[in-house]
């Protein structure tokens, strides 16, 4: 049954069962609830309406389900191509830089290269000294890599726990 149709019936039928509730109140009779469900299901439909009803909630559960193990399908096979993409990104990378290529325009696409900076690599926070640490409220103090990465960048000599990589390079790719 449509949601459309389903909604109608139970109104329809919560409507007939309650002008017969009403008509038996004036008769006196509503103090006994056996004959009043009685008379609901032998004057009405609403019984079939509400079985209807919960046979489309459970139409509405297999689907939720259905979809959610479709969603989690496609959320991997999103991943998949995302990781696709990444291995061809860094093919591409490597080989203009084994070709010391830094830029190359091709009918479809302009790609360039881009060394990026040197960014930080915490090896051990136990052996980074205290002045890098801020006091937070809760839970613990934490770690200021903006100064240690500035520090690492200027200083000559090593900061116990940290280091700097040796730079990547970044591949832009612009469409024509």
């Amino acid at each position: 049954m449509a949601m459309p149709d389903l909604d109608y019936n139970i109104h329809r039928q919560t409507e007939a069962a309650k002008s017969l509730l009403s008509s038996l109140r004036d008769q006196g009779v509503d103090d006994d609830a056996e004959l009043v469900a009685d008379a609901i299901e032998g004057e009405t439909n609403l019984i079939e309406a509400i079985e209807a009803a919960v046979a489309q909630l459970d139409e509405c559960d297999v689907l939720k389900v259905g979809l959610k193990a479709k969603i989690a399908e496609f959320e991997g096979r999103l991943k998949s191509e995302e990781n696709r993409a990444d291995r061809i990104r860094a093919l591409i990378e490597q080989a203009m830089l084994a070709t010391d290529q830094t830029s190359m325009k091709l009918p479809t696409a302009t790609l360039s290269l881009s060394k990026r900076a040197r960014a930080l690599i915490v090896t051990d926070e136990a052996d980074i000294p205290a002045k890098y640490w801020v006091e937070q409220p809760r839970p613990a103090p934490k770690l200021d890599k903006k100064a240690l990465t500035a520090d690492l960048r200027e200083a000559k000599a090593a900061i116990p726990g940290a280091t700097l990589d040796n730079g990547s390079f970044s591949l832009t790719v612009r469409r024509k």
